[in-house]
């Protein structure tokens, strides 16, 4: 029987746990090579009693993560809230349903771009919007809101956590597998990636392909030196966008390999 060569092309994906099973499936079932590394975790926050009202009168509510939904169900009876509740993501969305048994709307493009895109958000002027997320993050969506004449505040349930990484181990771990993508669905995650390895390595990380989900993030990666040529925008951060990206960049990765090879 014939013994295929190993793939060259293997991808890291970024994601903190719990958000990349179905990605990491896909991947399984199309053969793709790759390593899962979260660089962050949640830890819950508690919500105090103030905030806990601001809920209750709030004329709109927007869940920016499912540790948003997860964090806020231990503390609060979420079946309590009366005002239009709006999610992210899918997933996201999915998570708050069952926490509140009542309808939820997304976007399908599951950016903060998405969510201003809504109809539901466009006339808010002089409405209480409250916005449940982590310690930080979600600047645009407040931004846009604001400027649509909403009055908005947060309620944070979580904060996300850097996991203590062993920066060198990972470079030498990551060369080893050969990896050729990198996934990274936030600008935090994208950030900690160059504070975590080493400096030597900060050129190898450059070098890389990449898969990210927002023309923000992929100013952040230019400042940090990486080539546009080097970056793909996915569509969504829904996983089946994040695929299809992955999949354009590792066939462009093998035809170049074969071209190279045939000079």
């Amino acid at each position: 029987m014939l013994q295929l060569p190993p793939d060259p092309f293997s991808v890291l994906i970024t994601r903190p746990a719990g958000r990349a099973d179905s990605l990491l499936d896909g991947l399984e079932q199309l053969s793709i090579p790759h390593a899962y590394q979260p660089l962050i975790t949640t830890q819950q926050v508690a919500v105090k009693p103030r905030e806990q009202q601001l809920l209750l009168d709030a004329e709109l509510v927007i869940f920016v993560s499912i540790a948003a939904v997860t964090c806020l169900e231990t503390q609060c009876d979420l079946t309590r809230l009366q005002a239009p509740l709006f999610a992210v993501g899918r997933t996201t969305a999915a998570a708050l349903q069952r926490a509140t048994t009542k309808p939820v709307t997304a976007p399908d493009d599951q950016r903060s771009e998405g969510l201003l895109a809504l109809p539901q958000l466009q006339d808010v002027a002089g409405k209480h919007i409250v916005i449940v997320r982590g310690n930080a993050g979600r600047e645009l969506i407040k931004q846009g809101l604001l400027a649509r004449g909403a009055k908005v505040s947060y309620v944070q349930s979580y904060k996300r956590v850097p996991l203590p990484l062993d920066g060198q181990r990972l470079s030498d771990q990551w060369r080893q597998q050969q990896i050729q993508c990198i996934v990274v669905t936030s600008n935090e995650i994208l950030s900690l990636l160059f504070q975590s390895l080493p400096d030597c390595a900060h050129d190898w990380l450059r070098q890389r392909c990449w898969v990210l989900i927002s023309p923000r993030m992929q100013e952040t990666a230019i400042s940090f030196g990486i080539a546009p040529a080097q970056i793909m925008l996915a569509d969504s951060a829904h996983d089946q966008a994040l695929l299809d990206a992955i999949c354009q960049l590792r066939r462009k990765f093998h035809e170049r390999t074969e071209s190279g090879a045939g000079h």
